[in-house]
């Protein structure tokens, strides 16, 4: 019997993605024993019930992912103890950014200890979604993943005709768009005859922008979201979502919700969902993928230090609008295809 440590981000969001292929790697070695950090998502049991999914043997510190020399000794510990022999990680991160993994890597050679990582996809992440890249990894060390079914909580979606979501938090600043775009998107979505609600999590800030667009015509609701189960539930009755780049873009994919996804500070083409385009669109800042401060693995540099955020200025409401038809006519297509069969 082997034992991993399976190395995650940490975001609730990278549990969502995770969890289908942390499904399909116990499948495929039942016998084996895994570690991993805490995350609220795959801690959760109906997130693991419906991924199929028994969940690790226990937890390691999550500030370990990021291999720090101040950690290693605790690390090493960790593994001679549990009787490590395969470190299996997951993070998305570029070679030039990733100096401590590589010595830890290193090491772990001279110790027997096995690595996988998606460094051995390239020096250089691919700009293909981070939930494609980590199965490729997957495959390559014959673990089967299948992603062709991206809605492995769609049994829980009960959508409300004619009900958009625009969730407008962020755990970031950079991430989330400016308030008067949002207003001038509901005003249009209202001038179609659309209902919005307008949710956010527990951030204060967050949940100011919320009651400030409370008042906009055409939102029907204004709703705080306090848990993991409640941002399911709210996703689960809607007939599409617009959102930032969070962590329910991910969980709606999986409850088979239409979603468009603004992309203002990160990579669109390497954390969107791995999802056809007829569930998931991207709004992506032209400027974002050019500024300095992003990195090669599609996330910015300035993420909680803060930043004018220009990038938000290059997605306009008309983009959404675009995206929302083009999620429309995918839907009556799909919906023809299914009356011809």
């Amino acid at each position: 019997m082997r034992t991993a440590m399976a190395v995650i981000n940490e975001g609730v969001g990278n549990g969502i993605i995770a969890a289908p292929l942390l499904a399909a790697f116990e499948r495929s070695h039942p016998g084996w024993r895994y570690f991993m950090a805490p995350n609220v998502a795959l801690d959760t049991a109906w997130v693991r019930g419906a991924a199929g999914m028994r969940g690790a043997s226990g937890t390691f510190p999550a500030l370990w992912r990021r291999f720090l020399p101040t950690h290693r000794r605790e690390l090493w510990d960790f593994v001679e103890r549990e009787g490590v022999d395969l470190v299996v990680n997951l993070r998305m991160e570029s070679a030039d950014e990733d100096g401590n993994y590589f010595e830890f890597r290193a090491e772990a050679a001279q110790r027997g200890v096995e690595c996988w990582d998606l460094h051995e996809l390239g020096d250089r992440p691919q700009r293909l979604p981070f939930g494609e890249q980590a199965a490729s990894l997957l495959r390559a060390h014959g673990v089967p993943v299948d992603l062709t079914r991206p809605a492995w909580l769609a049994e829980r979606r009960q959508p409300r005709p004619g009900v958009v979501g625009c969730y407008v938090g962020a755990s970031a600043e950079v991430k989330r768009w400016p308030a008067q775009d949002w207003s001038a998107l509901i005003t249009q979505l209202d001038e179609r005859g659309l209902n919005v609600e307008v949710a956010v999590g527990r951030a204060p800030d967050e949940q100011a922008l919320a009651r400030r667009l409370s008042s906009e015509r055409g939102v029907t609701d204004t709703v705080f979201l306090h848990s993991l189960e409640a941002l399911r539930d709210w996703i689960a009755g809607l007939d599409v979502l617009v959102s930032n780049d969070t962590l329910a873009v991910h969980l709606a994919v999986a409850l088979g919700c239409p979603v468009v996804t603004l992309y203002l500070a990160t990579d669109g083409d390497i954390w969107s969902p791995a999802a056809p385009p007829e569930v998931s669109r991207i709004v992506q800042s032209a400027f974002a993928l050019t500024c300095s401060y992003m990195k090669p693995n599609g996330t910015c540099r300035r993420y909680y230090t803060g930043c004018p955020a220009p990038c938000a200025a290059d997605v306009r409401p008309a983009d959404v609008l675009i995206e929302l038809d083009q999620l429309e006519w995918s839907m009556r297509q799909l919906s023809h295809q299914k009356v011809v069969k």
